[in-house]
């Protein structure tokens, strides 16, 4: 497929600096493929980095279907040091776990200071017990106080950058996964995280899954990429993804979204340490 490959080329010629933290594995039991099969795809790409954050693991009575179970924990990472050896000469390939905020003690406390790990993405799926972000639940959201959803959600999120645990706060606005727009403006609520995130090694994951999500807009959006740059606050790049060919996912069109609101680097991490790559 002559037409295919040229695409791949020039893709790959963009991409070349990129790095893509937010990969998952078939561990978490809602995504597919091998890991070894996401790093090939990275490669097509060009990508210069790979990094994976599969979901840590939740309760019992939550997880099924959403993450690994706690005796998995150290499964997953030794499946990723095994393919960090096999291909250090190519890619450099990361480690990392999603955990969800608030904490669960399901994903033990010791793995918060892990130094085998180059970095932590904090992420809110749940207000209490309701996932709101997933597509079972979404009715809920027709019960609630649309304005109370954001305002309890972003109050979590305020709670997780002051904890220090996380490199990266994963998707930012996710809370507008199904469509369901806040009715007031809380750009006050977005400059406090920004103020609270400025200057400091906790970067703010541009995802692009929300494309292929019904709100079909990046997360976040624009306008708080806008607030966040004001701010000073370092930002990273992440696909989400939970196929092979979802890796780099609109990652062209990611960086426009940075440069167009000021950006010019994003952030790479290694044993939680942050360092800048050029966009």
């Amino acid at each position: 497929h002559p037409q295919r490959d040229i695409l791949l080329l020039l893709t790959a010629r963009l991409l070349m600096r990129y790095v893509d933290y937010h990969n998952h594995t078939y561990l978490c039991e809602h995504a597919t493929g091998m890991p070894e099969e996401y790093i090939r795809r990275a490669l097509e790409l060009g990508l210069a980095e790979i990094g994976f954050s599969d979901h840590a693991p939740l309760p019992e009575g939550l997880r099924e279907g959403i993450t690994m179970r706690p005796e998995q924990i150290e499964t997953y990472i030794a499946l990723i040091e095994e393919q960090r050896e096999i291909y250090r000469d190519r890619i450099g390939i990361r480690i990392g776990f999603e955990v969800d905020y608030p904490l669960h003690d399901s994903f033990p406390a010791s793995y918060l200071t892990d130094n085998r790990l180059d970095y932590l993405i904090g992420s809110c799926h749940f207000l209490e017990d309701w996932a709101f972000d997933h597509p079972d639940f979404q009715e809920e959201f027709h019960r609630r106080d649309i304005d109370g959803v954001y305002q309890q959600y972003y109050g979590i999120l305020n709670g997780l950058i002051q904890t220090g645990h996380f490199q990266i706060l994963g998707h930012l606005d996710l809370v507008k996964k199904f469509g369901h727009r806040s009715l007031r403006s809380f750009e006050d609520e977005i400059s406090r995280l920004g103020r609270a995130l400025s200057g400091g090694s906790l970067s703010v994951e541009l995802n692009t899954a929300g494309l292929r999500k019904p709100v079909g807009e990046i997360y976040p959006s624009p306008r708080i990429l806008e607030i966040l740059f004001e701010n000073n606050v370092p930002v990273t790049l992440g696909s989400d993804s939970h196929l092979p060919e979802e890796v780099g996912y609109e990652f062209s069109r990611a960086a426009e979204i940075l440069r167009s609101c000021g950006y010019r680097s994003i952030s790479g991490y290694q044993r939680k340490k942050r360092y800048d790559v050029p966009l």
